[in-house]
């Protein structure tokens, strides 16, 4: 367990135990109607991003936990829905439950909105959920194609970036930061969200240290915040990506 998964543990099994308990459905178990593969970021990520933003810049909160859900809800549903394939051959139900699924998951990412009094966050929230299926299509027109790096790095940043970057804005509003500095959180989430892609897909290495370099440099920008869990953050995210290249260290 890394130094930044322990110092949320907490935070992390009450995001864990809600999802779980939110997301039962009465007929069947949620692991039942979809298999989603998911490694330690794909879990963890998101709801990283906003629990260490919010402790950089006032504490951890109540608030900081049910956007991190919110946020860990539209990332489960897009990926989801990204088990739909065109395969003629492919089963009825696993054809139709990625769709419901995935549908119920957006639901209750809204009913969360509610339910948190967060429905200010809606307008952007869902202009990143558009942004994610913009860059879902691009990816799937792109399939019989030769795509060159420039073209899967915007797929990157519409599938994955906006919606770090957005984690880390919301989370550093949540915290009561001023305009500037949200902005800067945003980038920092969002290099952190293209490396994290990057290294899905198995792109070529410095793209990934270029993106980590850049959310380095946004850290040394930031004014004071409040312990090291922000460079936790971007070492954990680095230490959980594919990288075959040596590693340098900005800090």
């Amino acid at each position: 367990m890394s130094l930044l998964t322990e110092h949320f543990k907490e935070e992390l099994e009450e995001i864990r135990k809600t999802l779980r308990r939110e997301i039962k459905l009465k007929a069947a178990e949620f692991d039942d109607l979809v298999e989603l593969d998911f490694d330690e970021l794909d879990n963890n990520a998101c709801s990283l991003i906003v629990l260490s933003i919010s402790q950089a810049f006032g504490g951890v909160n109540r608030s900081a936990i049910r956007l991190a859900i919110i946020l860990q809800y539209i990332f489960m549903a897009d990926q989801v829905h990204r088990l739909m394939t065109d395969d003629p051959d492919l089963e009825e139900s696993k054809r139709q439950f990625p769709v419901l699924v995935g549908d119920f998951l957006y639901g209750k990412f809204f009913l969360s909105l509610c339910k948190e009094n967060m429905l200010h966050f809606l307008a952007p929230l869902a202009k990143v959920i558009e942004s994610m299926n913009q860059g879902a299509i691009t990816r799937w027109l792109a399939k019989d194609r030769t795509v060159d790096q420039a073209e899967f790095l915007k797929i990157f940043e519409m599938e994955r970036a906006t919606l770090t970057g957005l984690a880390a804005r919301l989370g550093a509003e949540l915290s009561g930061c001023p305009v500037k500095v949200q902005n800067q959180c945003e980038v920092l989430g969002w290099n952190l969200g293209l490396a994290w892609a990057a290294s899905q897909d198995q792109v070529e290495d410095n793209v990934i240290n270029d993106a980590l370099h850049e959310a380095r440099n946004v850290l040394l920008e930031l004014p004071n915040p409040k312990g090291h869990s922000l460079g936790e953050l971007i070492n954990y995210i680095e230490s959980h990506l594919k990288i075959e290249t040596l590693k340098i260290n900005y800090e």
